[in-house]
């Protein structure tokens, strides 16, 4: 075996070690505390690298920023996010978690250890050849979830001002449904807005015998929901994206008892601002009606993350690093699907883009957000060197101009 070959193989080693292990152990959004701890034992062992944490410093309690190079040039910036999700894990595989009720489901265990492996080798770089800017990483905690402030974590690593003195920002995401060696990279819009809405439906209440003497609640959200499914295929454009989709329905406890209010919950996906702000209208007109049948409504509409949107230089230089790095890759461009990214918080700030990365298993059906989730780990250390290579391809660029 080549001394390259060794190399390679001790590289994929550690990125295995460090993602089966935060596999292992994972950890609600705003709850990483053990796997935080973690992320700064592995980052001390590198040389030459600044680790940064705390809420003083990153805006909460959990999650790291660690700095290589110290160059005038750009700084550019790397993220990955670090928490799980609340979901029971059937892989039973050997690194299967040991917390009950709380996987991995997502990937976020890989982009972490993706993100320590660049710094690993940038860390390694730098000692041989000093960086001509600075790379920041950024371990973000709570993409998954927001707090009961309406914050997720891009959101306080944001206020903490992680990105003032950043450039553009580049973050990965694995993709489980896509094979080893592709991957997805587009312009422009790329994931949704995604907000969400509590609608409380209300009449009076009675007895089951006698709905006549009744405003049923029930009754109403079943002549209700026909209209909600129906806003984004009927009152939206088909060439703007969009999803309605209710997620919860809750009203009663009795067989024979009329409740006296249904509260139903949901989530709306759009691309564009102008399909957004329709969707909302419309969907508050539909809940109106409820008031011409005998019934009242209240309703409650949370916007959360903003379209992640690919600003095109960025795109270009990740472009140009796989092209150099793995120039046999096939990298589709098309949009990454209805699923939203607190990253795009960032990309809202400053230039950035993300890369959906091809981690599927041979002979395994699997998807984002199940309970039999996992990913071909040769994935991880593609993922590790086009990092790198972008930073390494942003630095010959010299403070490239991003622009819009």
């Amino acid at each position: 075996m080549s001394a390259l070959s060794e190399k390679k193989a001790t590289v994929q080693e550690e990125l295995s070690r460090w993602r089966r292990h935060l596999h292992r152990y994972p950890e609600l959004s705003f709850k990483e505390f053990e796997t935080t701890k973690f992320i700064i034992e592995e980052l001390k062992q590198m040389p030459g690298v600044k680790v940064e944490f705390g809420r003083e410093k990153i805006g909460l309690s959990t999650g790291v920023i660690a700095t290589v190079g110290e160059g005038d040039g750009p700084v550019i910036g790397l993220r990955a996010d670090i928490d799980a999700l609340p979901i029971k894990e059937t892989t039973n595989v050997s690194y299967q978690s040991c917390h009950e009720g709380v996987m991995h489901a997502c990937g976020h265990d890989g982009h972490t250890a993706m993100l320590l492996g660049a710094v690993q080798v940038l860390a390694t770089i730098n000692q041989q050849t000093p960086l001509s800017g600075k790379v920041k990483c950024i371990f973000q905690p709570a993409e998954e979830t927001e707090d009961d402030h309406g914050k997720s974590g891009a959101q306080y690593m944001i206020e903490a001002g992680v990105l003032s003195d950043v450039e553009a920002v580049v973050a990965l995401h694995l993709d489980p449904e896509l094979s080893v060696g592709k991957v997805k990279l587009c312009e422009g819009l790329a994931m949704a807005n995604v907000d969400t809405f509590t609608a409380i439906i209300r009449g009076t209440g009675g007895h089951g015998a006698y709905p006549d003497q009744t405003a049923d609640p029930i009754w109403l959200t079943s002549i209700l929901l026909p209209t909600l499914y129906s806003l984004c295929n009927r009152r939206l454009s088909p060439l703007e994206p969009s999803v309605l989709s209710i997620g919860m329905i809750k009203g009663g406890a009795q067989t024979n008892v009329i409740p006296d209010s249904v509260k139903l919950k949901g989530t709306m996906r759009t691309y564009s601002e102008e399909a957004r702000q329709q969707l909302e209208k419309e969907l508050r007109t539909a809940i109106a009606t409820v008031d011409s049948l005998g019934g009242t409504t209240e309703l409650h509409v949370h916007k959360g993350e903003p379209a992640l949107y690919n600003n095109p230089a960025v795109t270009s230089i990740l472009r140009e690093a796989i092209k150099h790095r793995y120039p046999t890759t096939k990298c589709l461009n098309k949009p990454y699907g209805m699923g939203g990214e607190d990253f795009s918080h960032m990309t809202k700030q400053i230039p950035g883009a993300m890369l959906f990365l091809g981690a599927k298993k041979v002979d395994k059906i699997c998807h984002l957000h199940q309970p039999t989730f996992d990913i071909d780990e040769r994935a991880l250390e593609i993922g590790t060197q086009i990092l790198v290579h972008t930073v390494l391809t942003s630095f010959a660029k010299g403070g490239l101009s991003y622009g819009t």
